[in-house]
């Protein structure tokens, strides 16, 4: 049994024209001891999903259909009190951007006991201080750190404050909203080796978001990517994003806009236009309008995400056809 389980999930925001389905139709599986990416534009719907999971969104914002199973447990019918029993104990989240994410006015070292003291009430304020501290080391973060405040440290240590936070209660699934969004490069690397190396000693799964599609690469061992708040593709990391391997023209315009160290240098080949407005009725394949190979289908009918290999699904009519890639 897959520790988590999406099916058919549907989100709906809230607004003055009606609502608007951010997430529409989308199924999403993590085993155990597995890394996930999801990849995609800004609004395709990426967060949306992750934060159906622990049913973190706003006030604005419902599941309107499909299921979140968890261990076997549909969680999306959880009440507040059985998701806050859940949150941070089974799954927990790093959230982007993590100095607005901590509390300004608290030591790290108590914001990292707080999660631990309400999931083990028996657990003295002192035990849970000295497992701050141990989980700040793991880390990379010298214990003694634990009594300094958010703004004492650089935006690359707390991002590992907030990897340390997230392991309080030795979840089985942690969600990494872009742990490593305006971090430099090496400190991006020793995020992401931490991540990877925490996971084994800690038994964890991670679904992680990003926009850069090497770290999805690198990192993970599926990924799934979401335009217009569908799937679009969804495989192996090497399925996916390997050399001449992406099966859906969007995964391949998102690759072509990244340039490549290895190979001419050249202009970065951008995605002209704009996603669709999710606030109107979709008629066909959301990304029609702005590929290269569409067909007349694609504009009327919308693709189903389908079976290529055993492990690779894609969302396009041209799937299994001989098409010049642009």
């Amino acid at each position: 049994m897959s520790l988590l389980t999406v099916r058919d999930l549907s989100v709906q925001y809230g607004t003055v024209q009606g609502g608007v389905l951010a997430v529409d139709r989308v199924d999403l599986t993590i085993n155990r001891g597995e890394f996930v990416g999801l990849a995609g534009e800004s609004g395709c719907g990426k967060t949306t999903l992750a934060m159906s999971i622990p049913n973190l969104l706003p006030k604005y914002a419902s599941i309107v259909s499909g299921s979140v199973e968890f261990e076997g447990k549909d969680i999306a019918t959880f009440s507040e009190s059985e998701l806050n029993t859940l949150r941070w104990k089974d799954v927990s989240v790093i959230f982007q951007g993590a100095l607005n994410a901590l509390n300004p006015v608290q030591r790290i070292g108590d914001q990292i006991a707080e999660p631990i003291l309400i999931h083990e009430p028996g657990t003295s304020h002192d035990e849970a201080w000295r497992r701050a501290c141990e989980l700040l080391e793991a880390v990379g973060i010298p214990s003694a750190r634990a009594k300094s405040y958010p703004h004492e440290f650089s935006g690359g240590m707390r991002q590992r404050v907030m990897i340390a936070m997230s392991l309080a209660c030795k979840p089985k699934l942690v969600i990494a909203d872009e742990p490593i969004t305006a971090l430099d490069v090496m400190t991006q690397a020793q995020i992401l080796d931490l991540l990877r190396e925490l996971s084994t000693s800690f038994d964890l799964s991670l679904l992680l978001i990003s926009h850069d599609l090497s770290v999805l690469a690198e990192t993970c061992d599926r990924v799934q990517v979401m335009y217009a708040g569908r799937a679009a593709e969804a495989g192996t990391a090497s399925e996916v994003f390997g050399a001449g391997n992406a099966a859906h023209p969007y995964t391949r315009r998102l690759l072509n806009s990244y340039p490549n160290i290895n190979g001419e240098r050249v202009f970065i080949d951008g995605i002209p236009g704009y996603p669709p407005d999710l606030s109107q009725p979709q008629i066909g394949c959301r990304f029609a309008a702005r590929c290269s190979e569409a067909i007349d289908v694609c504009r009327t009918s919308e693709p189903d995400l389908v079976a290529i290999s055993a492990t690779h699904s894609v969302a396009c009519h041209l799937a299994g056809k001989s098409v010049t890639h642009g």
